[in-house]
C-alpha cells in the first residue's frame, strides 16, 4: 500500500509537484496501454468444467503444514524446509533457485518450470510469495506487533494454491510452458515505505532478459486467497486484456453475483468485476506490469467477516489456518486450472492465425497488430514527454523562485 505524501510546503512546489506526479501517472497509462495490446484464445469454459481436479483440501493440508513449520521468514530454516518440500513434491518439474542481498537480509527466489514436448515456446507464470510477515504491525495488540506473523493466508495460501495445480499440470493436454515463481521478501516492506516491498519479484524481473520476457503471454499472482469469507475484485497495476480472462471462468464458477454459473444457478458475491471498483495495492505484479508484461493479481484485501481493505486479520496475530477455508482455495485453484484448460491465457502468436480464427467466427481469439503495436508505442512515447515537459518547467519554477528570492 503506498501514501503520497506532501513533497514541499511551498504552494508552487506542491501545485507542480502534483503535476510531476501526475506526468507519472501518464506513463503509466501508457505502460497500461502497451499491456493491454494482447488478446487471447479461450473456449467455453463450461466445456471443460467438469474435468477439474484441483483439490482444495490437499491445499488446506498443505497452509497448516506450512505455518507448522514457524515463521517463514528470508534466511530461516523454514523457508529452506519450505522451499525444500516443495521441490520434492514436485518431481516432474525443473527448479531453480536465485538468491539476493536486500538491506540486511538475504532472500532466495524458487522457480520452477514445466514445458511439455510440442510447446509453442509461451509461458504462463503463476506467482505466490512464501515468507511471512517480520512484524504484526496491524495487530491490534500493541504489545505483539514487533513479532513475527505464522500468514497462514498471507503467504501460505498462494503457496498451496501453486503446489496443488503444480501436481496437476503435468497432466493437462497443455502446448505451452507454465512457470511457478515462489517469491520470496515480498511482506518484508517497511509501513508507507513503497520501495521496501515485493523484494523477491522485484530482483528476479530485473534479471529476466528480453527474449525471456517477449515469451511471456500470462503472469497471475495469487495471494491472500484463502479467507473464509472470500472477495476480491481488480488491483491497480494490471493488464486490461488479461484481466477481462478472469470474468468468464468466474462466471462459469458461480463466483459472481447475478450471473448463472455451468449449472445454470445464480453466483454468488465473491468476484467483483466492476471496472470502478479498482483497488491500490503494491504487490508482486507491479515489477512484471512495469516491465511491460501482462501482469494481473488475484487478491483479497478484505481479509476477514465484514473486514475493510487492508483490515481484519491482515498482518496480526490471528492470520492463522482457522481463517483458511478449503472452498476458497478451491475456487482459486479452479480459476487457474480452467484458465489453462481453456487456453485463456495463451496468445494467438501470428497476424495469419488471427485472420484464420476471425474467419470461422472465433471472436475470443486475439492477437497483436502492427497498428496496435505503433498506437502503444505512441502511448509511451507520450508518457515519456509529459515526464520530461513538466520535469523542465518544474526545474525552472524552482530556478525562478529562488532567483526571486536572492
Amino acid at each position: 500500500m503506498l501514501i503520497v505524501k506532501p513533497l514541499a510546503t511551498n504552494l508552487k512546489l506542491r501545485v507542480f509537484s502534483s503535476l510531476f506526479l501526475a506526468s507519472i501517472m501518464v506513463l503509466s497509462t501508457a505502460i497500461s496501454s502497451d499491456n493491454s495490446q494482447r488478446i487471447y484464445q479461450g473456449s467455453e469454459p463450461c466445456q471443460d468444467i467438469s474435468e477439474l481436479q484441483f483439490n482444495g483440501t490437499k491445499a488446506n493440508q498443505s497452509v497448516s503444514w506450512q505455518t507448522g513449520l514457524g515463521y517463514r521468514l528470508p534466511g530461516s530454516n523454514a523457508s529452506a524446509e519450505l522451499r525444500q518440500s516443495v521441490t520434492e513434491n514436485l518431481t516432474q518439474w525443473s527448479f531453480t533457485e536465485s538468491s539476493h542481498q536486500r538491506e540486511n537480509f538475504n532472500l532466495t527466489n524458487l522457480v520452477g518450470s514445466f514445458s511439455p514436448e510440442n510447446t509453442s515456446g509461451q509461458n504462463i507464470i503463476f506467482v505466490a510469495h512464501y515468507d511471512s510477515r517480520y512484524i504484526a504491525d496491524r495487530d491490534t495488540d500493541e504489545s505483539k506487533r514487533d513479532q513475527p506473523i505464522l500468514g497462514a493466508n498471507d503467504g501460505a495460501s498462494g503457496v498451496a494454491v501453486l503446489m496443488e495445480i503444480g501436481r496437476i499440470i503435468p497432466s493437462l493436454q497443455i502446448n505451452h510452458d507454465v512457470t511457478l515463481f515462489f517469491t520470496d521478501a515480498e511482506d518484508q516492506g517497511q509501513p508507507f515505505k513503497a520501495d521496501t516491498w515485493s523484494y523477491g519479484a522485484d530482483a528476479w524481473v530485473s534479471n529476466l532478459t528480453s527474449d525471456y520476457k517477449d515469451n511471456i503471454s500470462a503472469y497471475i499472482v495469487i495471494d491472500m486467497i484463502g479467507d473464509s469469507f472470500l472477495d476480491f475484485t481488480r488491483v491497480t497495476s494490471t493488464s486490461d486484456s488479461l484481466w477481462e480472462t478472469i470474468t468468464p471462468i468466474a462466471a462459469a464458477l458461480g463466483m459472481i453475483e447475478g450471473e448463472l454459473d455451468c449449472d445454470g444457478e445464480n453466483g454468488q458475491d465473491i468476484y467483483n468485476p466492476d471496472p470502478n471498483d479498482e483497488r491500490g495495492v503494491i504487490d508482486d505484479h507491479v515489477a512484471a506490469h512495469n516491465a511491460g508484461i501482462p501482469a494481473i493479481n488475484l487478491i483479497d484485501i478484505n481479509y476477514g467477516e465484514n473486514a475493510s481493505a487492508f483490515a481484519g486479520h491482515w498482518h496480526t496475530q490471528s492470520d492463522t489456518p482457522d481463517k483458511v477455508s478449503s472452498e476458497s482455495l478451491t475456487y482459486i485453484g479452479y480459476i487457474l486450472e480452467l484458465g489453462l484448460r481453456t487456453s485463456a491465457w495463451t496468445l494467438v502468436d501470428d497476424i495469419t492465425s488471427e485472420q484464420d480464427l476471425n474467419s470461422t467466427g472465433n471472436s475470443n481469439s486475439q492477437t497483436d497488430e502492427p497498428e496496435n503495436l505503433d498506437k502503444a508505442s505512441k502511448s509511451n512515447l507520450i508518457g515519456y514527454l509529459a515526464i520530461i515537459v513538466v520535469s523542465t518547467i518544474l526545474l525552472l519554477i524552482l530556478v525562478a523562485d529562488i532567483s526571486v528570492k536572492r
